[in-house]
């Protein structure tokens, strides 16, 4: 039986493993998907600039740095790839975690697969589905090279991939339906400096016989609209709980994100939750967030596990 099972091999699921095989846990990660890595993996081209020690590093090179500190205790927390949670059945010192490659058995789980457990908010105009170049994500930032993108979304995720666009597509245009961001202040005057920013707009339609050709925007206010040209739309409006997978731990919710206490503990006991699927009070959906998250549930499941202890990560 395992100490500790971690969902989810995202950033915040790595470093967990690494704090638990610090901890001397006998843990396991597993992962749906047939990579670690998490949503970083679908952004490997894109710049992130908030991460502590790096004025600027792409996702790829980021996951790359979380696995190479990993890899020092694969052998006492190994991962299980294309390992999907099924169900769990609740007991009263331990769990049995049914997965597609079987059933595990645990005294604690941790999940850290915010990602796995959302899907993208879609563009609500009818004939959206009808173009191939409207995407939610970015798989290969060099598709985008010479044309004219317009990306939509007042976040991180808009604001850094129009900054990483710069230079590679032929021009960048940001829309947002609000005249504030929620991204990084800095960042958001960064891309001012080099493309072009419009709010507060909304999409309205879309032109063009099965090849995208542009965009009609709406001014929130005047409703006046602009036509953009547009030969790729990328869309960044955040993500909608995937209630399905997320029921089968019996925990919680607040506004579509998992409540936790301040221990990371969600409302089942030995069930804890980091990273972008969870909300408390003050809660910052940031990769550093997650990471302080991760070693703060593999302190309270030390504790909890082993209440004898007086200290906690072994160097």
């Amino acid at each position: 039986m395992y100490e500790l099972i971690i969902v989810g091999a995202g950033p915040a699921g790595l470093y967990a493993a690494t704090c638990a095989a610090m901890n001397e846990l006998k843990a396991i990660v597993i992962e749906s998907s047939q990579e670690f890595g998490g949503q970083l993996t679908l952004y490997k081209d894109k710049a992130v600039y908030d991460m502590p020690g790096f004025a600027k590093i792409n996702g790829g090179d980021l996951v790359s740095s979380f696995y190479e500190q990993y890899k020092n205790y694969e052998k006492e927390v190994p991962i299980m790839l294309n390992t999907q949670a099924l169900d769990v059945i609740h007991y009263d010192d331990h769990f049995d975690l049914i997965t597609n490659q079987g059933t595990l058995q645990t005294k604690t789980i941790l999940l850290a697969n915010g990602g796995g457990m959302f899907q993208p908010k879609k563009l609500e105009i009818a004939t959206s589905e009808n173009y191939p170049m409207i995407h939610y994500a970015v798989k290969n930032i060099h598709d985008y090279r010479d044309l004219d993108v317009v990306v939509l979304g007042g976040g991180d995720s808009a604001v850094d991939w129009a900054l990483s666009l710069q230079g590679i597509a032929k021009s960048v245009t940001l829309v947002h339906r609000r005249h504030e961001f929620r991204a990084h202040q800095r960042n958001v005057d960064m891309f001012k400096d080099q493309g072009t920013v419009l709010t507060p707009y909304v999409a309205k339609a879309l032109h063009g016989e099965h090849v995208l050709k542009g965009i009609t925007i709406e001014h929130t206010e005047t409703k006046e609209e602009v036509l953009l040209k547009a030969d790729a739309i990328l869309v960044f409006y955040g993500a909608s709980p995937v209630r399905s997978k997320a029921d089968i731990w019996k925990v919680h919710f607040k506004d579509n994100s998992i409540l936790v206490k301040q221990n990371m503990q969600t409302s089942c006991h030995r069930i804890y939750a980091v990273g972008n699927s969870i909300t408390y009070e003050g809660k910052l959906k940031m990769i550093v967030t997650a990471l302080g998250e991760a070693a703060t549930a593999i302190g309270a499941i030390t504790k909890y596990l082993y209440p004898q202890k007086t200290h906690s990560y072994k160097h």
